[in-house]
């Protein structure tokens, strides 16, 4: 156990030193203020859209528009533009070893295959939940301080308003399931990263997947709902359960327990596929 904790701080260490890591985290530091800034200077189009929605039943005077709705609307990245990031370092994790023939020195020192994948797969998940949270940290810190804080009105199937510190914890909670939703990306991406010793080759193939599943998830087409509950996007809308009144447990475990099925399934085939790999170079 020791062996595998000290493995996986050098695992940590090495993601972090690599300059593609940083890409993520810059962008969401630049980007997130920015949308921030303008959101507080020229406006946001989602309350005249929701109030729309009502028809003439509501009369709203003021405006609605605040960091926390600015950051709830953020959220939507989480989809399909945010594992850009994910994939870009999980898809490295155990290719980049294969292609610069470091494996045959790892395997020299007293450590197992299982310990090695083991302590990369962890580290691939401490660098997801990493940038998640700093996403989340990001867009709603600068959210409250650019465009400031009050109440979140969410409006799905009618108006629920949040208190703050109430909005405050269901951010939490949300993160929390977004963690989940990039960690099927990221040890999707890990099981490609271990097939290959190219590191382009899990991010084509991880993208792939998604755009595929995501249109398959999303398309009306009744001889689509077989297959349906097989593909995991179809679950990556977790992370929004949070925000609807009282907060669907039942939906969010259902969802979630799907979600770490495929996790540890793509983790289990990772382990058996460098398990049985000869490495040579």
């Amino acid at each position: 156990m020791l062996l595998l904790i000290k493995a996986t701080y050098y695992e940590i260490l090495k993601i972090f030193n690599r300059l593609r890591t940083y890409i993520g985290f810059a962008t969401i530091t630049i980007l997130v203020p920015i949308i921030m800034y303008l959101a507080h200077r020229f406006g946001f189009e989602v309350q005249d859209q929701a109030l729309r929605s009502l028809g003439d039943s509501v009369m709203f005077i003021g405006t609605l528009v605040n960091g926390l709705l600015v950051s709830y609307y953020l959220m939507n990245v989480l989809w399909v533009h945010f594992p850009f990031f994910i994939v870009l370092v999980s898809g490295d994790i155990m290719a980049g070893e294969g292609a610069s023939g470091t494996f045959r020195i790892l395997m020299t020192r007293p450590i197992s295959r299982f310990q090695i994948v083991t302590a990369k797969f962890l580290a691939t998940f401490f660098y997801t939940f990493s940038i998640v949270f700093f996403l989340g940290i990001i867009s709603v810190g600068s959210g409250m301080l650019i465009v400031g804080g009050g109440d979140l009105f969410v409006f799905d199937k009618g108006i629920l308003i949040l208190s703050q510190n109430e909005a405050l914890l269901r951010f939490l909670i949300a993160y929390l399931l977004a963690v989940i939703v990039q960690m099927v990306v990221a040890s999707l991406t890990f099981l490609f990263s271990t097939i290959t010793s190219n590191g382009i080759g899990p991010i084509i193939g991880t993208y792939a997947i998604l755009v595929v599943s995501f249109i398959l998830s999303v398309i009306q087409i009744d001889a689509l709902d077989v297959i349906r509950p097989y593909l995991f996007t179809s679950y990556f809308d977790v992370f929004f359960a949070p925000f609807a009144s009282p907060i669907p447990w039942t939906e969010i475990i259902h969802k979630v327990g799907y979600l770490c099925c495929y996790i540890l399934g793509f983790y289990c085939l990772s382990l058996i596929i460098f398990s049985r790999k000869d490495i040579t170079t």
